[in-house]
């Protein structure tokens, strides 16, 4: 009896060694697994860039998006390109360059400089009330019409109606601004059709 006994424990402990070899086996790859993931993600962070105001569900993928998404995304430039004072000007086109795709950074950077010396040269405010938002998806575009108001040393100098495209590209969903200037019309396709002839682009500033 007590051999048998015996020789039942020792099945036993048996089991139980070889269940803790395999739970620690387990743990073991897990955390190889984990390793190599976090190994795999380091210096590649992937940001996707989303207003900081969200008024509408929207989807975007790796190359394309919503139309809402295309909308808040153009007013969300509108409002620092446009909504501006010789205090904010600086800090807003700062974050504006942040959205721009590499081949625009340039250009935009040398608009931005100039719009900005002229804003505080002249110590002027102005202002952009959106009325409407034309998307057109495919294109990653929007036009926005709305009551552009400027303001030098507190006086009311402009107070006129206005339409601005805003194009975009999509690269691996993040959004890059492309394109934005004041146009003639609120017609989405005519505003593509003109601006895909264009070379030289001129400027939101007032």
């Amino acid at each position: 009896m007590k051999r048998d006994a015996y020789e039942a424990d020792v099945q036993m402990l048996s089991r139980q060694n070889r269940f803790l070899w395999i739970t620690v086996g387990g743990l073991v790859t897990a955390l190889i697994l984990v390793l190599l993931v976090a190994w795999s993600g380091m210096g590649s962070n992937r940001t996707v860039v989303t207003p900081p105001r969200i008024d509408k569900s929207f989807w975007i993928t790796d190359q394309t998006a919503s139309g809402e998404y295309i909308e808040q995304m153009a007013q969300w430039v509108s409002y620092l390109t446009l909504d501006v004072t010789p205090d904010n000007v600086a800090y807003k086109s700062d974050l504006l360059l942040k959205l721009a795709e590499p081949g625009y950074h340039g250009a935009l950077q040398q608009k931005l400089r100039v719009n900005a010396e002229k804003i505080r040269r002249d110590n002027a405010a102005t202002s952009f009330d959106v009325r409407t938002v034309r998307a057109a998806p495919d294109a990653l575009a929007a036009i926005l019409t709305g009551q552009l108001k400027v303001l030098i040393n507190g006086t009311p100098v402009k107070d006129e109606i206005r339409h601005y495209l805003a194009r975009f590209s999509i690269d691996g969903g993040r959004a890059q601004l492309i394109k934005f200037k004041q146009i003639k019309t609120d017609d989405v396709k005519a505003a593509l059709a003109e601006n895909d002839l264009d070379v030289e682009e001129t400027d939101g500033s007032f």
